[in-house]
Parts: structure tokens; sequence; C-alpha cells
């Protein structure tokens, strides 16, 4: 297996690999200083009714544009995005299985369903002005 193989919906990523694209995403989601356009957007995300726990939320302007991503921890999340349109996607994925004794690792599995990610069909309006807070109650039914 290579080292992003994917095995019946699972994902392997070398620890080290994570941590890289756990850094992308936070450098992402920072930025939100006069001059960039971005502003601050806040929120709760939950899942079958308590705060999910871990996961990445991202925002993505309708109209094209670089995408704002930021951890979601404890439920909650932060991040700068720019004025308009976007659509929203949540992912959040848990261990499954044993770890693999050769390559070290232990497969994840995606937990949300596609309609809050890949095949969203959340929406939100960031607005220049007002507070831009979402809350995105999911559910695994």
């Amino acid at each position: 297996m290579t080292e992003h193989q994917h095995a019946r919906g699972f994902c392997l990523v070398r620890p080290a690999h994570r941590g890289a694209l756990l850094g992308a995403l936070l450098l992402a989601a920072v930025g939100c200083g006069a001059g960039d356009g971005k502003v601050p957007v806040t929120g709760v995300v939950t899942f079958d009714g308590s705060p999910m726990p871990d996961g990445y939320i991202t925002f993505t302007p309708e109209g094209g544009g670089t995408p704002a991503a930021a951890p979601i921890a404890a439920g909650k999340f932060e991040v700068g995005v720019k004025p308009g349109a976007h659509r929203v996607e949540i992912e959040a994925s848990h261990f499954v299985g044993e770890k693999n004794p050769i390559m070290g690792l232990q497969p994840r599995e995606q937990y949300v369903p596609a309609r809050y990610n890949s095949e969203t069909t959340l929406r939100s309006e960031v607005t220049a002005d007002g507070e831009n807070a979402f809350n995105f109650d999911l559910t695994s039914k």
C-alpha cells in the first residue's frame, strides 16, 4: 500500500503527513486581519445532538475562490472567511480495526454522512458586517 492508500473507505495517512496536513489547514484558517477581506466566522457543530469532538469544517465560495478551513474542537470552530455565499463541508473520522503491524498505521473511517461533506447540502451566507455565527446540527440518519 502507498502512504495515502484508501481501502474500503479507510484512509491511511502516515502520522508525519497528518501533521503537515493539519498545519496546512491551520494556516488556511489563519488570517482574519484587515486587508485580506476575511471576516471572523464562528459556530457550533453537533452530531446526533452532541458537540462534535473533533473534525474539520471548510467554507468554499459558491462563485469560486479559495476555500477557508478550520479544525472543529469540542463542537466549536473559528475561521476567517471572505463574505459571500459558501458551500460548507464538515468531515470527521474515527479509528477502526486493528493497527497494521507492518506500516504502523490504524485505519480511519469517515462517520459523517456524505450529505454534509462530499455531497453537502449545507450553505452559509457570510456578511461583511454583523455576527457570522453558524450552528450546524448534523444527524447520522
